[in-house]
């Protein structure tokens, strides 16, 4: 096993399918033109047989599908089966949830269980200013049709000042009544925002989070899994929320997270653009490849840091 100085180890692997995705959302792109498939993007074979190697060299169990937007690939239908077929404890899926009810059958058929659902505002037209693609009231259908398929459901939210700030307790009340976790999410200063001015004039802190939830509800901090990206809050009676709070309370020096990109580059840490190429390794026998996939991973963990300071690296495109 593969661990650094803090403990550190890889048990989560986020892949993502492609680099394209169907919103140019304002936190993620500055222009808004829309993100494009990567040059040389590994098929859902390839993608498989990484995550095969990958467990056996560190006994990743749990896999977050990611993109770019998963759904707009064609590999999205057999990656998702292929990979609810390699026996592992989790499997989980982040889609902005525009494409949702036209996937719903293969999501049935795949047997997935758990989904988190990118989704700013309930607002119509913030929604267009924000997303800068899609339509609100698709994601929404998208949303039905998940609870009706009995998967759990999470929401995430990037709160800005000055765009949503006010649909902070409309967002939560809409999931507590449907029995949905609400993931508020740090604005990042990931791409191009990091070292942009309008970060900090748009950046909501957990503390201004929570002092804005208290004015409706009372809450209790609660727990939450070593590894967890998220603080989490328990509203008595109604449900539960988290916060993932990349600047406020950095979970660095729990991150067990690994993230294999379109491409097939790995990336030991958000806040480090160093990759690691493994084009050699997915040509390579199973006896050849995993001693050398050992050392990319020995080298990625050292990518680690021990606090997130930001990257000029675009986190849709190795799957955040």
């Amino acid at each position: 096993m593969i661990v650094d100085r803090l403990g550190r180890k890889f048990s989560n692997l986020r892949v993502s399918l492609t680099a394209a995705c169907n919103y140019a959302c304002t936190y993620c792109v500055p222009d808004g033109k829309r993100l494009m498939k990567a040059q040389n993007e590994l098929g859902a074979d390839q993608l498989l047989r990484a995550v095969t190697l990958l467990r056996q060299a560190t006994g990743i169990d749990k896999v977050r599908i990611t993109g770019g937007e998963p759904l707009v690939t064609p590999k999205f239908d057999e990656f998702l089966l292929g990979v609810m077929d390699l026996g592992l404890s989790d499997v989980s899926l982040t889609t902005n949830g525009q494409l949702l009810p036209a996937k719903k059958e293969v999501i049935a058929e795949s047997g997935l269980q758990r989904i988190n659902i990118s989704l700013d505002t309930l607002n119509s037209l913030k929604f267009k200013q924000i997303a800068r693609g899609g339509d609100l009231e698709t994601v929404l259908k998208g949303i039905d049709d998940m609870l009706e398929l009995g998967l759990k459901i999470k929401v995430n939210m990037v709160p800005m000042r000055s765009q949503n700030f006010n649909e902070i307790v409309p967002m939560l009340d809409y999931c507590l009544d449907r029995g949905i976790e609400l993931r508020f999410i740090e604005l990042m200063r990931m791409g191009h925002l990091l070292g942009d001015s309008g970060f900090q004039a748009d950046f909501i802190s957990m503390e201004a989070l929570l002092d804005e939830i208290g004015t409706q509800y009372e809450f209790s901090r609660t727990h939450a899994p070593y590894d967890s990206t998220a603080a989490r809050f328990a509203i008595r009676g109604r449900g539960n929320f988290g916060i993932i709070a990349n600047e406020s309370e950095p979970f660095c020096r729990t991150c067990t997270r690994l993230r294999l990109s379109s491409d097939g580059y790995l990336y030991g840490c958000l806040s480090n653009a160093r990759r690691h190429d493994l084009s050699e390794v997915l040509e390579m026998p199973g006896h050849q490849a995993l001693p050398r996939l050992q050392n990319v991973l020995l080298d990625a963990l050292g990518d680690k840091k021990l606090a997130f300071q930001g990257e000029v690296t675009v986190m849709k495109f190795i799957g955040g």
